[in-house]
């Protein structure tokens, strides 16, 4: 076998420090290259995870922000909805005071003009009899000068 060694040119010494070089060539990759590299993976997995756990929280808030948002819009709907019907008995409470106040106001009115025209006919009449008696004198004094002439 040492002939075989011999003729292939291999020496014994060489190989055992090749492999000592190659042993503390690992050791100094895994030290300065290897081990950073794991870590540099380890902390951009833990960064990776943390964002998806972020993008999980952020997702839950987000359906928790929509289903807070459509509770705060049927409220506001229902307080409109309540606010309208409040505008509309409040609208028709006034509409009803101003017809209540126009009849009372056209009584009064109607009241007024009565009086008026209860005065005016009261004053036609008088006129009216003192044009009447008028009249009378003048045909009773017309009767009275023809019966003198």
């Amino acid at each position: 076998m040492e002939e075989i060694i011999k003729a292939f040119g291999i020496d014994g010494r060489l190989i055992i420090i090749q492999i000592v070089n190659f042993a503390i060539l690992m050791v100094a990759l895994g030290y300065f290259l290897y081990n950073p590299i794991l870590n540099l993976l380890r902390d951009r997995e833990e960064k990776i995870a943390q964002g998806i756990r972020d993008a999980e929280a952020a997702a839950r808030a987000k359906a928790d922000a929509d289903l807070e948002k459509q509770a705060v819009l049927t409220a506001a709907h229902i307080e409109a909805s309540e606010v309208n019907s409040r505008a509309k008995l409040a609208a028709e409470n006034v509409a009803a005071n101003i017809v209540t106040a126009a009849e009372e106001k056209a009584e009064g009115v109607m009241r007024e003009a009565a009086k008026k025209a209860e005065l005016l006919r009261a004053q036609v009449e008088k006129e009216a009899e003192a044009e009447i008696a008028k009249t009378a004198i003048l045909a009773a004094e017309k009767v009275l000068r023809g019966k003198a002439a």
